[in-house]
């Protein structure tokens, strides 16, 4: 077997196992939240979630970037560069932005930003305490991503991956019981969540130290040339994670809390997480592409970038189809076992969110391969400039629509800077529309190169039984 297709089988399998855990993470702990909380609690508790998610922008997006540097570096066999962008990545998670969040942290303790948003259930302490802990569980999952880059450099996607896995199944069944049965709050279980991002940090790390031995610490290792090089790209992919997560995903949760208040929100989440099976299955398969993505960058193979980008496209949009057709079928009865009857299962407004995910999943595909070669600067204030004025609308639509006014403004904004990432990906590939239709549409090809690298798979197994 190539070492390509095995780091991708074994990629594919881990990061699979990651995202049933994170899948599972989301949809179990809706009918015990529910249960135990009530839907507007639940719903004030996710309007937190998107809140404690803006603190991930203080690291200006430089997880992403550097974690690239660090892989494409491994990729051109630059040890001397990878352990560069290792240290300099761990100094700032470790001094500048721990800072940063503790000072975001003290400024909403000034702000009456419980009463905007209507958390009415949660004592203004007890939203200062999630905010911190979500600030120090973000500093460790900051730590965790650059030092999971280093495994992802020596091609061990499998460890880290399962891992990951690992951790959010210790979550869940830790948050389970300590809600379910203990009648754990909010604060409690933004504390779990800490907890466990330090566990998984701490077994990351042990592993990345026996897999690269110069991947060590070093807190006088300071390159001002590197950061200034690695803040291009980490603001170009920072501007485009905010546009689309920030904005177009977690924005309609404030927007629906400020206008509607934590029902509407809860819906909105439930619907949500209802379609995160779409994002879980396309992100299973672009974690793993992108590193090899990356490694294929750093050695000048465009020709393979193609090959991997028209695979992860096809399996995609199969994936968005199976899930349409199990939710549109089966939604009634999901529902209502889900959410204890509490949340009723509509086929329109399942459409709509549908319809919004079909609208994004072109742009994202695209943009993580931009992302997986730090080129994503060239159109990032343009992507913000769509998101904002598309969660504008939907402010607009909801006085008057409610929550479809919201999704039909997510269809608008999605749909545009869909257009406008994949001109980009066709100009950095250097291809005409047409040719990167054309590898796209060629099923029979990836599917040809998919069933050889598997019957390589198999006959390797039987070789060793």
């Amino acid at each position: 077997m190539s070492g390509l297709t095995r780091r991708l089988t074994v990629g594919l399998v881990g990061q699979g196992l990651w995202r049933v855990a994170v899948a599972l993470n989301a949809v179990l702990l809706v009918p015990v939240l529910i249960a135990k909380w009530g839907v507007e609690l639940y719903g004030q508790w996710m309007t937190m979630a998107a809140l404690v998610s803006y603190l991930a922008y203080a690291n200006l997006g430089l997880v992403a970037t550097a974690s690239n540097d660090l892989i494409m570096a491994g990729g051109a066999q630059d040890l001397a560069r990878a352990q560069r962008s290792f240290q300099m990545s761990y100094n700032l998670a470790l001094l500048p932005f721990p800072a940063i969040l503790a000072a975001l942290v003290g400024i909403a303790a000034l702000l009456p930003f419980g009463g905007w948003l209507n958390l009415t259930d949660i004592p203004h302490s007890s939203l200062l305490l999630i905010l911190g802990l979500g600030a120090l569980q973000l500093t460790f999952e900051t730590l965790r991503g650059f030092t999971a880059a280093v495994l992802y450099c020596t091609g061990s996607y499998g460890i880290a991956y399962n891992i990951a896995a690992g951790a959010k199944l210790i979550e869940l069944a830790s948050a389970i019981l300590a809600v379910g049965v203990l009648g754990a709050g909010p604060v409690q279980l933004a504390a779990l969540g800490a907890a466990v991002a330090f566990l998984d940090l701490s077994v990351v790390t042990w592993q990345a130290r026996k897999a690269a031995p110069w991947a060590r610490l070093d807190l006088r290792a300071w390159d001002w040339r590197w950061l200034r090089d690695q803040m291009k790209p980490a603001l170009g992919f920072s501007c485009y994670n905010f546009a689309t997560q920030g904005v177009l995903l977690q924005g309609p949760r404030l927007v629906l809390g400020a206008f509607l208040g934590g029902s509407a929100v809860a819906i909105y989440a439930v619907y949500a997480t209802a379609m995160r099976l779409v994002d879980q299955l396309f992100l299973s398969l672009m974690a793993p592409v992108g590193v090899e993505i990356s490694h294929a960058a750093g050695r000048g193979d465009s020709g393979q970038v193609l090959r991997l980008l028209a695979v992860v496209t096809q399996l995609s949009l199969l994936a968005l189809l199976c899930v349409t057709l199990l939710l549109l079928g089966l939604g009634p009865i999901i529902f209502d076992i889900w959410t204890h009857q509490r949340i009723e299962f509509l086929h329109g407004l399942m459409a709509l969110y549908l319809l919004m995910s079909a609208a994004s999943l072109p742009g994202r595909i695209a943009a993580q391969v931009l992302i997986s070669v730090n080129a994503m600067r060239s159109i990032a204030v343009a992507t913000l400039a769509i998101a904002l004025a598309a969660i504008t609308l939907a402010a607009g639509l909801v006085q008057s629509f409610g929550l479809p006014g919201v999704l039909i403004g997510g269809i608008i904004g999605d749909a545009a800077i869909s257009i406008l990432v994949i001109v980009a990906l066709n100009r950095w590939l250097g291809l005409s529309f047409n040719r990167l239709a054309r590898e796209i549409g060629n099923i029979r090809a990836s599917a040809t190169q998919v069933l050889a690298h598997a019957r390589v798979l198999l006959g390797r197994q039987e070789g060793r039984t």
